[in-house]
């Protein structure tokens, strides 16, 4: 009995050392992808608020520019315009990568 048990303990000591190890891998792995992907949506998330602080400056921009009374009412039309097309673009998420 003892010469059976031997390589049956052996092999099943080396199958689980083996598959503690993968599963290790496949943990570190995984471990390192989700890094990645938090580092991408801080990243993201970084550039989606300069973008929405750029609209924002840009909105005030229009907003002076159209209400100024020295600017010809076809051009504070114009702003006007332009300003609403923003916040469509905006509001719908219609800007292009």
């Amino acid at each position: 009995m003892f010469r059976v048990g031997l390589p049956v303990m052996l092999i099943l000591l080396i199958g689980t050392a083996w598959f503690a190890w993968a599963s290790y891998r496949r943990a570190a792995q995984a471990e390192r992808a989700l890094a990645e992907l938090h580092a991408e949506n801080r990243a993201l998330l970084h550039e989606a608020r300069a973008l929405e602080r750029a609209v924002a400056a840009a909105e005030q921009g229009l907003r002076t520019l159209s209400s100024h009374p020295s600017v010809p009412r076809d051009v504070a039309v114009t702003a006007d315009l332009t300003l609403a097309d923003v916040r469509r673009l905006v509001e719908r998420k219609e800007l292009d990568d």
